[in-house]
């Protein structure tokens, strides 16, 4: 998933987005942090994968009316 990442924020239409990624794809995702400052990341390695959690930093669909 590395690579499609960006595609996944730049048009995702949800505020928050967790996907598993393996080991060697986690430095991918950490590096698009970089891309998307407008989104926060938290990648969590395990065993044989790392689960990636995506947030927007300001909310855009999940907000109360």
């Amino acid at each position: 998933m590395g690579l499609e990442v960006g595609w996944y924020l730049r048009f995702a239409r949800t505020d928050r987005i967790e996907a598993l990624v393996s080991l060697k794809a986690a430095a991918q995702v950490r590096h698009e942090a970089h891309t998307f400052p407008d989104w926060a990341f938290e990648v969590e390695e395990l065993k044989d994968h790392a689960r990636a959690v995506m947030t927007r930093k300001q909310p855009v669909y999940d907000k109360e009316s």
